[in-house]
C-alpha cells in the first residue's frame, strides 16, 4: 500500500449491529474521497448493539448480550446455558440497565432453580449459585462478563441506586443488599475482577460491590460469583479483536464516539481505543456528534484532536475534513513506513 493508512474505529449514535459498519464506512468514504489512495480499515468497537458486530470481528468467543432495555436477564441465562455446552470462551456483555433484576432471571434460566425476591430468596439464591458454579466448572468454559458500565450492583453509586439518566432510584432494600453482598461474597473469585485491575475505593471488593458488577442488570456480579470474571468491554474487544493488528503501520486513527461529554463518555470504550494506539505514537482524532472536552481533558483521554459535527455535518463530510487536516503525505517523513513502534 503506497497511500496513507487510516483506522476508523468505534461506534456511532443509534447504530444497530448491521448498521454500525455503515456509519464507519461513511467516515471512510469521506476520507478516501478527500485523499484518493488512502486505505481505511473499519473496526466496530463499543458496547450495546455495536458489541455484536465487534464480536463477529473478534471471532474467538461466543457472545451473549443483555440489552439495556431488557426487563429480565432470563434470556441471557438461557443463551449462556446453551453456549457453555460448546466450551471455549463465553462473553456476556451488558451495561447500565433501566430494569435491574440482580441477575435472578439469569440464574433461574441457567440452573432451573426459581430465584426471585421474596421470603424464599435466602434459600433459593445460595442453592442456585451452588448449581451454577457446578455447571460452569463442569463445562470447562471461560465465562466472562464484559462490563459496559463501571457501576457496582450494590452501594451508593450502584445500578440499584442510580438509574441510567442518571437519576436516583427509590431507596435500596437493606435486606436485599445485605443478602446479595453476603451470598455472592461466599462464592469463588478464581479469576481477576475488574475491581482488582484498577485502583479505587472498590478495589478488592466482593462480587456484589466490585466495579462493573452491576452490568447487565447484575449478571456480571453473578458471573463473578460462580467462577467467572468481570472485564471492561473496551479492554476485552481490544485484546481479542483486530484493532491492534490494523493499527500497526497506520498513519491515523479516527475514533468514533457520539458523545464526548459526561456521564456518557465515562462509560464509553474511548480510553481502550486510544490506549491501543499509544505504542505506535499514532495521531488520534475523535469524531463526535457532541463534545464538551477541554484541551486538558482531550490530552487526558489520549486525543490529539476532536472533530464535532454538532448535528450540522454528515459523517462523510466530517471524514473528508479530518483527512485534509490530519493525513500526512503518502511518501513523507511522517508516513507509516518511517514510523517505528515506541515503548
Amino acid at each position: 500500500m503506497s497511500g496513507p493508512r487510516v483506522v476508523v474505529a468505534g461506534r456511532w449514535l443509534g447504530e444497530g449491529a448491521a448498521a454500525a459498519p455503515g456509519a464507519l464506512g461513511a467516515v471512510a468514504s469521506g476520507i478516501t474521497g478527500a485523499r484518493p489512495g488512502a486505505h481505511c480499515s473499519l473496526v466496530p468497537l463499543g458496547p450495546g448493539p455495536v458489541f455484536d458486530e465487534a464480536a463477529v470481528g473478534a471471532g474467538s468467543f461466543t457472545a451473549v448480550r443483555v440489552p439495556t432495555g431488557a426487563p429480565s436477564t432470563a434470556p441471557a441465562g438461557e443463551a449462556v446455558r446453551s453456549a457453555l455446552a460448546g466450551g471455549g470462551t463465553v462473553v456476556v456483555e451488558g451495561g447500565h440497565n433501566a430494569a435491574v433484576d440482580c441477575g435472578f432471571g439469569f440464574l433461574t434460566a441457567l440452573t432451573g432453580i426459581s430465584v426471585r425476591e421474596g421470603d424464599g430468596l435466602a434459600r433459593s439464591l445460595p442453592a442456585a449459585l451452588d448449581r451454577a458454579e457446578r455447571i460452569v466448572a463442569d463445562s470447562g468454559a471461560d465465562l466472562v462478563a464484559a462490563a459496559s458500565t463501571t457501576r457496582p450492583l450494590v452501594g451508593l453509586d450502584s445500578v440499584l441506586a442510580v438509574a441510567p439518566g442518571p437519576a436516583p432510584r427509590p431507596g435500596q432494600d437493606p435486606g436485599l443488599t445485605a443478602l446479595l453482598s453476603r451470598e455472592l461474597a461466599r462464592r469463588p473469585r478464581s479469576r481477576t475482577l475488574l475491581a482488582q485491575a484498577a485502583p479505587g475505593p472498590s478495589a478488592g471488593a466482593g462480587p456484589a460491590s466490585a466495579r462493573g458488577s452491576g452490568s447487565g442488570g447484575g449478571v456480571a456480579a453473578v458471573i463473578a460469583a460462580i467462577g467467572g470474571r468481570i472485564v471492561d468491554t473496551g479492554a476485552l474487544l481490544v485484546a481479542l479483536g483486530p484493532l491492534r493488528r490494523h493499527l500497526e503501520g497506520a498513519d491515523l486513527l479516527v475514533a468514533c464516539e457520539p458523545d464526548l461529554s459526561f456521564p456518557a463518555l465515562a462509560e464509553s470504550c474511548l480510553d481502550a481505543i486510544t490506549a491501543a494506539a499509544a505504542p505506535w505514537a499514532i495521531p488520534v482524532v475523535a469524531l463526535a456528534a457532541r463534545s464538551t472536552l477541554s484541551a486538558h481533558e482531550r490530552a487526558q483521554w489520549g486525543l490529539h484532536g476532536v472533530f464535532a459535527t454538532d448535528g450540522a455535518l454528515g459523517l462523510g463530510t466530517a471524514g473528508a475534513r479530518i483527512a485534509r487536516t490530519w493525513l500526512p503525505a503518502a511518501d513523507g517523513p511522517d508516513s507509516a513506513a518511517g514510523r517505528k513502534r515506541v515503548g
